[in-house]
This record gives structure tokens, sequence and C-alpha cells, in this order.
């Protein structure tokens, strides 16, 4: 079945077309009409995310060959939970494993799964989610610019680090990422992998990069699914600015004062620490932008989603399952 994997890429592709049109922060440089630029994620060991704007990378569509490969590509089940018209479908694929080290990336995806599926709410639908791996071959070991600037690899997707410049940026080719999650038998998330220890990731429209092996890396990937699973704003801010665009779509950020937009959570307490409020600074944006809560993780990769979070993507899970009651797998009377 590639119906709904289709679907989800044809979606990613319009979020791509807008993602780069999304409005800067005031006073942000710009690379000139010459050197197109796009906003990319960059995130800290000690868990903090800023918004850095990088010259675009030229993505080129995939090749004939790499569409051959891609098609070739084995897909392992790691968690089959039913039917893909009925289920959440997480697809994981990987970069800079060779032939010989799929077992490697076997145990790398396992973990990043591992430390997904035991945060709320994905917790809640675990036993209902099916995850699958693509064993992306690439002809060389390790991603470019690993451990130095300058190193590079023959990869399938790409992946390497000082993207734009920034050292712990992880960024890859997402066409190509996209042609081997396809090949899956759905698609409504996926996460890249690359074959590092290094500490990094990337967020794209579509997906995630996380490094494999670094036991610190898949908060990054969850805060990314925060985005492109429910739709959420982020929370940080670029201090002085000020947002310039009316009420946005995203459930947890508004442009009302008293937070209004989840009135019936006031005051209730949330998990990343505190009482859902109206604080100001979200979406990038210092004023007049308010988020729910001090701090969550669509702020900081060291805390858990707040209650706003956490319903979007409860909704956003819970509306690809069907046929079983949440956290079980049993069957629900139709």
């Amino acid at each position: 079945m590639r119906r709904r994997g289709s679907n989800f890429l044809t979606a990613a592709m319009l979020c791509a077309a807008g993602f780069a049109a999304a409005p800067a922060p005031a006073g942000a440089a710009d690379a000139g009409p010459s050197k197109p630029t796009e906003w990319r994620e960059a995130f800290s060991p000690d868990g903090t995310i800023t918004r850095v704007k990088i010259p675009r990378q030229a993505e080129a569509a995939p090749s004939r060959t790499d569409e051959q490969a891609a098609a070739a590509a084995d897909v392992i089940p790691i968690q089959n939970s039913g039917p893909s018209d009925s289920r959440f479908d997480m697809v994981i694929v990987g970069d800079g494993y060779t032939a010989s080290e799929m077992g490697l990336l076997r145990q790398h995806a396992q973990s990043k799964w591992d430390e997904i599926s035991t945060t709320a709410p994905w917790d809640k639908y675990r036993q209902n989610i099916n995850v699958w791996l693509v064993n992306v071959v690439s002809n060389q070991s390790g991603v470019d610019n690993d451990p130095t600037e300058g190193v590079n690899r023959d990869t399938a997707l790409d992946m390497g680090f000082f993207c734009g410049g920034i050292e712990r940026l992880l960024c890859l080719s997402e066409p190509k990422a996209q042609a081997y999650a396809a090949q899956a038998p759905g698609v409504d998330a996926i996460v890249a992998v690359g074959h590092t220890t290094k500490y990094g990731g990337a967020g794209y429209p579509s997906l995630a990069t996380v490094a494999g092996g670094n036991e610190h890396s898949g908060r990054i990937a969850i805060h990314e699914l925060g985005h492109s699973v429910g739709g959420l704003a982020d929370e940080y801010f670029t201090p002085d600015t000020t947002y310039p665009g009316g009420e946005p779509g995203e459930p947890n950020v508004t442009t009302d004062p008293s937070g209004s937009k989840w009135a019936s959570y006031l005051g209730q307490s949330t998990p990343d620490g505190g009482a859902i409020g109206a604080h100001e600074g979200g979406s990038q944006y210092e004023r007049g932008i308010y988020r729910p809560s001090q701090d969550s993780l669509m702020r900081s990769l060291d805390k858990p989603f707040n209650l706003i979070g956490l319903a979007a993507m409860d909704q956003a899970i819970g509306s690809k399952i069907s046929g079983v009651a949440p956290g079980t797998s049993e069957q629900t009377p139709r």
C-alpha cells in the first residue's frame, strides 16, 4: 500500500513551499536575492533551540539511480500493530550505514523509537503505532563534516553537519529521504537517523534528522514531531522582535493576551511546570504573541509538552488510529 505515504509526502511538499516563506523575525539578515535562504532549527546540547537562516540547500530530485535504490531497499517492521489504513505509521530511514552496518542502523532506529514511545502522548498510543525501518544502504560509513568540517563521505541521503556553517545542524537531501520513506506501507511521520555519535539534528517540513548514535538526540525528533504531526508552533523567541501578523493557526500561540484560545485550560497545572496562562513570546517573536506556559518541549528540549501541545498531539495521533482502544491492542466495538 502506497496511498497514505503518497498523500503524506504531497502534503509535506506543500508545507515546504510555505516553510521558507513564513514571516521572519524582524531584523534578521537576508542573504540577498542572488542567494535564496531558508530557516532551520538548531539545537544545543543544553536543550536550547534557535532558528537560523542558512543558504537554501540545493536539493535536486532523486535521480533514476536513486529511485531504483530506494525501490530496492528492504522495509523492516520494528513494530507492526495492524493495517496501515487504521494505524499511525512512523517511518525511520538511515544515512551513512553501509551494507554491513544494517544491524547497527536497526539498533539506532530502535533506540530512537524507544525514547519517542515513552514520551507523552506517544506512550498512550504505543501499541497502536506501526514503526517501519527502511534499510538505506550507503557506499561509505558516517556523515559529512564529522568529526570536523571538510570530511566528505558518499552516502545515500547526503547527510552532514555544519549545514549553513552551523556545526550541529545535521542536514540531508529531503527529496531522497522522502523517496526511501515512501517504500513503507504508510507514512505519517519520518525520522532520519545519521551514522554519527555527535550531537545534532535538524527540522524539515516532512521529517526530523537526528544523530543515530547519540543518546541525547532523540529529544530533537520528539520536538520536530510536534511540528510535523501536531502542527505546533515553536514557543521560543528571538529577542527584540515583534510579531507582525494576524491570529496564527497553530493551537499553541495566539495574539490574544488573555489566552482565550485555550480558555478551557487556563489555570490548570501543566506537565512542564506552573499553570496554563498567556506568556508573551513565541513562534520566534518576543512581543505581540503569547504561548500557554513558561516552558515546554516546543521551547526547550529538556521539558515535556504543555497541556495544549499534549491535546494537539493526542488528536493528531489518535485520528489515524481506528478499531482499537487507545493504549491497548483490543478491538473496539463498531
